[in-house]
């Protein structure tokens, strides 16, 4: 179905210096790649692949880091050798057109030679394919590995690369340095930070949170024979969201309510009460990510290149959760991003770093909204024109609930199916 033609290493044009990249202690957890796919039609076919190769070249003189590899220090500690080992560059074809992929055929669209990466130094950071289909058209594949960015840093580099493609140069100058997430120097904890929990252990020893070179070579293999997920997705027009948040403030509880605060509420009320064997008194747990960025002082900054999230956590009874007014959760919501201060996001980097065998506790839901930046994806312009779709394909081994602002329309709602009761479910999303 997909052919493989070349496979070739471009290094960054203007290089800095030869350096070691310190990595936070919440990069440490995060051994595994995410993936990217913008389709686009016919009328791209005289994309110029040397060109896209230059530009690879060009804007990684601006993310150097992405260009290096990861290593282990002399105490376990994962960090980046920034050496301009290289970005991978593959270029196939596809007997199928635009419109005959599915989800079962992303993975040909991101080739790495498992059996090659014998070591870190064969295990690139950033991969880009470009796949040309049957009916004229292509597809561009992004592999960026998870180290190295959280979403926003990952749209942002999409942009950069593509602005630099048009002859528009950067889009905007990264910031990657990462001593501005480090713990402080003594470390200081001034809260309880019960979403922190001590991960058991597997079979090895270490946890799924505790890196190794094994298992962030090996990682990516896991992933393609780890069972899928069946997963859901449910449009919450901008309409729907409008009525929603009305709702909520309708109840007289609460002056305003963001559209996150209130499909967030609707979500987790939805979803614990979907959650078969539960009693009325078992409490639930909620985790939802925010973004750092504007929340530590100094502020990061909108161009940060790296991991600045943080999940915020709320509980309630399935009682409350069943019997409470809408708003009541949102309130809980609200709360808990409130929490989330400079010193309190401060003290948790300090307590992960003098507990590396700690992570965020389960969640019987999680949330991750994508922010509103992604939009942007929908519009990203090489010099051909617009994506006529746009895929990020999920690790089959992610449970979280997704808010995909991908639609001109509204928001998507990418739902697990199991281990609910998706009617259910499905029933509850109507009811405000």
């Amino acid at each position: 179905m997909v052919k493989v033609c070349s496979v070739s290493c471009v290094v960054a044009r203007n290089p800095g210096p030869n350096r070691i990249m310190y990595l936070c202690d919440a990069d440490q957890k995060l051994g595994f790649y995410v993936r990217s796919i913008f389709f686009y039609g016919p009328e791209t076919k005289t994309l110029d692949v040397d060109r896209l190769k230059s530009s690879v070249a060009e804007v990684l003189g601006s993310y150097d880091f992405w260009a290096g590899r990861l290593h282990f220090n002399e105490n376990g500690r994962m960090e980046i050798s920034c050496r301009n080992q290289g970005a991978f560059f593959t270029l196939a074809t596809c007997d199928l057109s635009l419109d005959q992929v599915t989800a079962d055929d992303f993975d040909d669209f991101f080739f790495i030679e498992d059996c090659k990466i014998k070591t870190l130094e064969d295990l690139p950071l950033l991969s880009i394919q470009v796949t040309r289909l049957l009916d004229g058209g292509c597809a561009m594949s992004i592999l960026f590995h998870h180290a190295l960015v959280d979403a926003t840093s990952g749209i942002n580099f999409l942009l950069n690369f593509a602005s630099i493609n048009r002859g528009d140069g950067l889009y905007m100058i990264p910031n990657g340095d990462r001593t501005q997430l480090k713990y402080r120097d003594p470390p200081r904890v001034s809260f309880e930070h019960k979403e922190l929990a001590k991960q058991i252990p597997l079979n090895g020893g270490h946890s799924i949170y505790t890196l190794t070179e094994e298992s962030v070579i090996s990682s990516e293999s896991k992933r393609k024979t780890a069972p899928k997920i069946e997963r859901k997705t449910f449009l919450f027009t901008f309409d729907k969201l409008r009525k929603l948040k009305q709702a909520v403030l309708d109840e007289g509880i609460l002056s305003e309510c963001s559209t996150f605060e209130a499909l967030a509420a609707l979500i987790w009320r939805s979803h614990a009460r979907s959650i078969p064997g539960k009693s009325s008194s078992d409490v639930l747990h909620v985790g939802f990510a925010v973004d750092t960025r504007n929340i530590l002082d100094p502020p990061l900054g909108e161009n940060f290149c790296g991991n600045s999230i943080y999940l915020a956590h709320a509980e309630l009874s399935l009682a409350d959760l069943s019997e409470l007014p809408l708003s009541s959760i949102v309130a809980q919501i609200q709360e808990a991003k409130k929490r989330l201060t400079n010193e309190y996001v401060r003290s948790a980097r300090d307590f992960l770093h003098l507990n590396p065998n700690f992570w965020y506790q389960p969640c019987e839901t999680t949330i991750n909204a994508w922010p509103r930046l992604m939009r942007k994806s929908l519009e990203l312009d090489f010099g051909g024109g617009k994506p006529l779709r746009v895929e990020f394909p999920m690790d089959p081994r992610n449970f979280h609930i997704t808010f995909l602002p991908l639609s001109s329309d509204g928001i998507f709602v990418s739902v697990p199916v199991n281990p609910i009761a998706i009617a259910t479910f499905e029933e509850l999303i109507t009811q405000f």
